[in-house]
């Protein structure tokens, strides 16, 4: 074993120098602390060091942690060309701890990260100066060098279940209802990504408001609805857990299901913008590998097409808004002729379209109609029918568009 050991390492942008002799013994964690802080001049019992590399093979933005004695060992002995990998260190003092949601962009001023002493307070109306906040969850908000231990969750509530005995001592008697479907996967990719579980304590019309599983812990979030919007507004947040860390292989993250609106979520981070995503099994190893959660085919298949849904509106909302697309198109194409046909019930039956510009068209062409239908594969089905005709050149034109829905309707509401 060489007895000389040399480490570069980068810290407040500069490069460092480090030779340490390992003829005594191997190096430790504690031991590449203490020499790291000399080095850097601080005060090695107020200060944490953060310690990461890269691994080439892993690829350019994976980065490995340095937390323990074993991953002292790994980064010695890993090498690529005799040439060992720059260790990049942060300096943390106890203040500038990370966050567990790391990432807040705000609109305006808000009371994210303010520490309450109380979660529950007469604060419950909410002014017209409240802010909006839009809350991100990035894969490494947790602490690296917290430790990571297997915990018993025997007497733990369900993560993200609705804990119950707030409601006995809630005098306002409010319904519960379903979370905001914006802050819950937020919440949810956060507390797979950062090993922690929730309960819900208290959801509904007004306010939405989390703990933590453990009884004992600080980590608190609450938002309330801003008066006659769907925006919700974080009041306030205690921001760290104080709690102890669950292992990703525990009984209790083993059981940890994940949801279709989790994986839109996934999807919207890693693939910003775009409607085109891996297929399902793809989908399945990635939540794996970003959330260390398994999920089905359907759930992974369910998450893409809800995804897609986010991005360009549900088939719900395109029937509601159909006579207003029918007159626009109108009022844009002179000439053209449309036809709504609804049921008993006032559901949507069939359509017909013609352009002004393919009716005035179709006075000079051949004498030849050609008509042909595909089936839609969105949720309610239906056929698509083209009709078209044959230019001089027996080119095909087309004339009229007809949408036809089969099934029982119900939903499809005009």
């Amino acid at each position: 074993m060489m007895e000389n050991v040399y480490i570069y390492f980068k810290c407040k942008g500069r490069t460092y120098s480090l030779m340490m002799n390992t003829s005594g013994g191997k190096i430790t964690l504690s031991m590449l602390e203490g020499r790291i802080c000399t080095k850097l001049g601080l005060d090695e019992s107020k200060v944490k060091l953060q310690m990461r590399y890269n691994v080439v093979l892993l690829g350019p933005i994976e980065e490995i942690y340095i937390t323990d004695d074993e991953d002292v060992g790994v980064y010695i002995s890993s090498s690529e060309n005799n040439r060992r990998y720059l260790l990049n260190v942060d300096v943390i003092t106890p203040p500038e701890l990370p966050e567990q949601l790391s990432r807040v962009e705000l609109l305006n001023k808000s009371s994210v990260g303010k520490n309450y002493a109380e979660l529950d307070s007469n604060e419950d109306e909410i002014r017209d100066s409240a802010a909006i906040v839009l809350c991100e969850c990035e894969e490494q908000g947790t602490e690296p060098n917290e430790a990571i231990m297997e915990v018993d969750d025997t007497q733990d509530l369900e993560i993200g279940s609705h804990d119950e005995s707030m409601d006995r001592c809630d005098d306002r008697g409010d319904e519960y209802v379903e979370p905001p479907p914006v802050l819950e996967p937020v919440v949810d990719k956060g507390a797979f990504a950062n090993s922690f579980g929730y309960v819900i304590k208290k959801s509904d019309k007004e306010r939405y408001v989390l703990r933590c599983s453990k009884e004992s812990c600080a980590w608190r979030i609450r938002a309330s609805n801003i008066w006659n919007t769907s925006i919700y507004s974080i009041r306030k947040y205690n921001k760290m857990h104080t709690c102890t860390r669950i292992s990703k292989s525990s009984t209790r993250m083993r059981k940890r299901k994940g949801t279709a609106e989790l994986v839109a979520a996934l999807l919207h981070d890693t693939f910003p913008g775009q409607m085109e995503t891996p297929v399902p099994k793809v989908i399945m190893e990635l939540v794996q590998t970003k959330l260390g959660v398994k999920i089905s085919y359907s759930t992974a298949l369910r998450g893409k097409r809800q995804a897609i849904c986010d991005l360009k509106g549900s088939a719900e909302d395109s029937y509601k808004d159909i006579n207003c697309y029918l007159y626009m198109l109108k009022k844009v194409n002179e000439g053209t002729i449309t036809y709504l046909k609804l049921d008993e019930e006032d559901k949507f039956q069939y359509l017909f379209i013609a352009l002004g510009a393919s009716i005035e068209g179709f006075q000079v062409m051949r004498k030849v109609i050609i008509v042909d239908a595909t089936h839609l594969k969105n949720v309610y089905g239906g056929v698509l029918v083209f009709a078209s005709a044959q230019d001089p050149n027996r080119h095909h034109y087309i004339s009229t568009v007809r949408m036809k829905l089969v099934g029982d309707g119900s939903s499809r509401s005009c």
